[in-house]
C-alpha cells in the first residue's frame, strides 16, 4: 500500500471522477505497477477547493471518496477519515482528516460555502479524534500508522 497525505491535486483540487486531473496529476505520472496497490489517502487543504465534499456531508458528492479496494483507479479513501486493518501485516492504518485546525481559516473563504465548510470541517476533524481516541484502545494491530495531512506535532494541544 501507498499513504498518500493529501494535496493530490495541487493547487485546488479535482471536481469529480471525471475531472481530467485524475489523468494528468496521477494515472499520467505514477506507473501502473505503483497503482496496482492501494493508496490510503487523506484530503489535504488544496484538495478541498474545488471538491464538492468542502460543501456537503453527503460523502458520494466528493470527489475523492472512494469506497471500493477493488477500485485502484482512484485514492481509497471510503470516508475522509478511517481505518484498515491488515492483519496479515499485524498493523493498522488510520487516516484522519485534520484541515479543521490548520487551515479552517484560510480554505473555506474560498469555497462557495464558507460556513458550510467550516462546519463540515470541524465534524470532520471532532470525528477524526474519536476514531483516533477509539482504535488506539481496540485495536489488536501490533502496530499503527497514523496519518493526516499535517504532521502530528500540529496537534500537541489536542
Amino acid at each position: 500500500f501507498v499513504v498518500n497525505v493529501g494535496d493530490s491535486f495541487y493547487h485546488d483540487g479535482v471536481s469529480n471522477r471525471t475531472d481530467p486531473q485524475w489523468d494528468s496529476k496521477w494515472r499520467d505520472v505514477y506507473a501502473k505497477e505503483l497503482r496496482s496497490v492501494p493508496w490510503y489517502s487523506v484530503y489535504g487543504n488544496h484538495d478541498y477547493l474545488k471538491d464538492p465534499c468542502a460543501c456537503t456531508g453527503d460523502l458520494s458528492k466528493c470527489a475523492q471518496v472512494n469506497p471500493n479496494t477493488s477500485d485502484l483507479d482512484y485514492f481509497y479513501m471510503p470516508n475522509t477519515s478511517y481505518y484498515v486493518e491488515l492483519e496479515h501485516l499485524k498493523l493498522e492504518v488510520i487516516a484522519l482528516d485534520m484541515n479543521y485546525y490548520t487551515w479552517a481559516d484560510h480554505l473555506c473563504q474560498w469555497t462557495p460555502c464558507e460556513a458550510k465548510c467550516r462546519a463540515n470541517l470541524q465534524q470532520r476533524a471532532d470525528a477524526a479524534f474519536d476514531l483516533f481516541y477509539r482504535r488506539a484502545s481496540e485495536s489488536r494491530a501490533e502496530n499503527l500508522v497514523v496519518f493526516s495531512h499535517y504532521p502530528t506535532d500540529y496537534f500537541w494541544g489536542f
